[in-house]
């Protein structure tokens, strides 16, 4: 009794539909098929098998290629012993600065470079190897690609002009816009997607922009969930393509950067770069939250969770503006080097360059070579 309380106060369709329309207006006929919250359900064995495509593309697929193509998969080898900076490291910080730093330079006699290199490396032991950044990245690729082939097909079954005039988006919302096949496993897909990051992402390659990332999943979910549920189907379908469209160009210019096609990844995080602006920055603000907010007011008019609706993509554009700035960090970083792509979310800080010249400084017999604590300076063979 209780439970069936609870349930029609959470329903309650004066909050979750415009005015004169009722659950009963959304019930499945012979003739009409709509969206059910109680769909929603089959992203839990979905998202379980989406996890298997994962675990069997990264496995028995994209690690083997990887090896093919030389991708190291060594892990990260640990710094010097050195009981100074093991100290200062494990009870202190692992981002000596300003003042700290020149004074372990001072006590150590070692250059700000060589400290700052320990540290580095110190911070890198537990991270995973290439190959396995490499792997995760082709799953991604594959994924982005396939759900985003998918999305546009179910779009142009569903509702064509949606793209070109948001305004359709709401024309007959919402007993007239019914619920295709297609349009069913897409939301379902991106819905066991997003379900299943937020549990793997406390395992994959950790990024600087990990608890956002958290906000990020969430929600999308509750976006998903929620425009399922009331059968808002065509805007949400063009929101769902508008954020997959660009990270297929960007897990495509990680997996050239892994591969050291410097021309390739450079010309995929240009590209990433447009796309996400057009996208996320231009796009969906000036189109797509324009029409949800004056739009949807002027067609269907404003109903309680239609401002639920707003606050959440509107947090979501925030979410855009703050990754757009690690974004531009990317591209400047980019110019810097020569135009050797970078992506600023990743907490690796080694780079292919840095690794290369440290080899080459101790092969060649130049440089600092430090170990417990001593400076180790080798001559310069003239």
């Amino acid at each position: 009794m209780a439970t069936s309380s609870f349930l029609a106060w959470f329903w309650n369709e004066r909050f979750w539909l415009p005015h004169n329309t009722t659950w009963a207006d959304l019930r499945n006929t012979e003739d009409a098929t709509y969206a059910q919250a109680t769909d929603l359900w089959v992203m839990i064995p979905y998202s379980i098998v989406l996890y298997i495509i994962r675990f069997i593309i990264e496995r028995l697929i994209a690690r083997p290629l990887g090896r093919k193509l030389n991708i190291s998969d060594i892990p990260n080898r640990p710094p010097s012993s050195n009981a100074v900076l093991d100290k200062v490291f494990s009870s202190i910080t692992r981002y000596p600065k300003d003042e700290r730093l020149k004074g372990l330079c001072k006590q150590l006699d070692w250059s700000e470079r060589q400290v700052q290199r320990w540290f580095r490396k110190k911070r890198e032991i537990h991270r995973p190897s290439k190959l396995i950044k490499f792997s995760e990245t082709v799953w991604r690729l594959l994924f982005y690609t396939g759900v985003l082939t998918f999305g546009i097909f179910a779009m142009h079954f569903t509702s064509p002009k949606c793209p070109w005039e948001t305004r359709m988006c709401w024309v007959g919302y919402p007993d007239k816009q019914q619920l295709t096949l297609s349009s069913y496993w897409y939301y379902q897909t991106e819905l066991a997607f997003y379900a299943s990051c937020t549990i793997t992402q406390f395992f994959d390659i950790k990024r600087k922009d990990f608890w956002v990332m958290c906000i990020h999943h969430f929600a999308t979910i509750l976006l998903i969930c929620f425009s399922y549920s009331i059968n808002m189907l065509n805007i949400g379908m063009l929101i769902m393509q508008l954020h997959d469209f660009s990270d297929v160009f960007l897990e495509a210019s990680k997996i050239a950067k892994y591969l050291k096609h410097d021309v390739l990844a450079t010309t995929g995080l240009v590209c990433f770069s447009l796309t996400f602006m057009l996208a996320r920055i231009v796009y969906f603000p000036f189109w797509v939250l324009n029409s949800i907010y004056f739009d949807a007011w002027e067609v269907v008019g404003p109903f309680p969770s239609w401002y639920i609706f707003c606050v959440w993509l509107s947090l979501l554009q925030f979410l855009h503006i703050y990754w757009c700035s690690f974004i531009v960090k990317g591209v400047v970083k980019m110019v810097k080097q020569g135009g050797a792509a970078t992506d600023e979310r990743s907490e690796s800080e080694a780079t292919d360059s840095d690794e290369g010249n440290e080899e080459n400084r101790k092969k060649s017999g130049l440089g600092d070579a430090p170990s417990n604590g001593v400076t180790l300076r080798k001559p310069v063979a003239k």
